[in-house]
């Protein structure tokens, strides 16, 4: 009698397989499934919500203590009196952790994000500074339409773009804002970090989360925060979003040379990606204003 079910090992290649498709649906540089666009928004609106707390966040008292500090000799590599009176963009600006610094070192800022309750709260983070300050609620695909052909002499873009939807999109929208002789930082999840493989078993997990009750689903960050109420905030943004593209710095280098940018570097030595680039040339913020390298440990080794 013929055997109507396929050997294990065979079913479980076959079920790789379509995990493999379908990640790669998600993950697709130019126009992701429509699924995950509607997921990605519902999942930081529910992050945003409810998850406004935690480590490395303005409800965290040693970061907000740090946070200019951070950006200026971690992050960007830049004196602080750089910043006075500059403008600067902070594209998927959250609740205002980073805008805070900004404008605690006197640029006037501009927040874009996806979240109404997340632009609400970064307005109020930097309502006591004597600064300029805009918000709009957008997503990066869409900048240009709401900020009228605007340009910054900063372009800040931290772990955003690899939730895009349309990734080429966003990172052409967020790009295009930088004006000549400004300056470009993102940090994106790097390929380096995890193999393809330990992103597909990631992504599976991603899929199993997304089938959870709002209480399970808090019972499963909590368990993989071990037990620590602060690292939920940050572990939702690994589980929680479909889309969570990873890249080759090379990749990366290669699209902002085309552009017109100039001085790419990796500013923190790391897995991931903290990038600094310069539209045009350099010499000067190099000769003015650039800091040494720092070496590690880095702020995010802080608990």
């Amino acid at each position: 009698m013929r055997c109507l079910f396929r050997p294990v090992g065979r079913l479980r290649d076959e079920l790789d397989s379509l995990y493999l498709l379908l990640y790669r649906l998600t993950h697709d540089w130019d126009h992701a499934l429509e699924l995950p666009a509607v997921q990605t928004q519902q999942a930081f609106a529910y992050q945003w919500a409810n998850l406004s707390e935690g480590l490395y966040l303005l409800s965290d008292p040693w970061f907000k203590a740090h946070v200019a500090k951070i950006l200026c000799e971690e992050e960007i590599q830049i004196r602080a009196d750089w910043f006075q009176g500059k403008d600067v963009l902070d594209a998927g600006c959250g609740n205002g952790r980073w805008a805070y610094g900004f404008a605690q070192m006197g640029a006037n800022v501009t927040g874009v994000d996806l979240s109404p309750t997340a632009v609400e709260e970064a307005r109020k983070a930097v309502a006591d500074f004597p600064v300029r300050r805009q918000f709009h609620v957008a997503p990066l695909e869409e900048i240009s339409r709401h900020l009228a052909g605007a340009r910054y002499d900063l372009v800040f873009c931290w772990g955003v773009l690899h939730h895009c939807r349309s990734f080429t999109k966003a990172f052409s929208e967020v790009i295009g804002c930088v004006k000549p002789g400004g300056l470009l930082y993102l940090y994106l999840y790097g390929r380096e970090s995890l193999t393809m493989e330990e992103d597909l078993e990631l992504f599976k997990l991603r899929l199993r989360f997304h089938l959870m009750s709002p209480e399970e689903k808090h019972r499963f960050l909590l368990k993989k925060a071990g037990g620590d109420q602060r690292l939920i905030h940050n572990l939702h943004d690994l589980y929680a979003p479909l889309i969570n593209r990873r890249f080759e710095f090379g990749d990366i280098r290669d699209a902002l040379k085309a552009a017109g940018f100039t001085d790419i570097t990796r500013t923190i030595q790391h897995t991931e990606l903290f990038i600094r680039a310069v539209k045009g040339d350099a010499a000067d913020l190099h000769h003015r204003w650039f800091l040494p390298v720092k070496a590690p440990p880095y702020w995010f080794s802080h608990h």
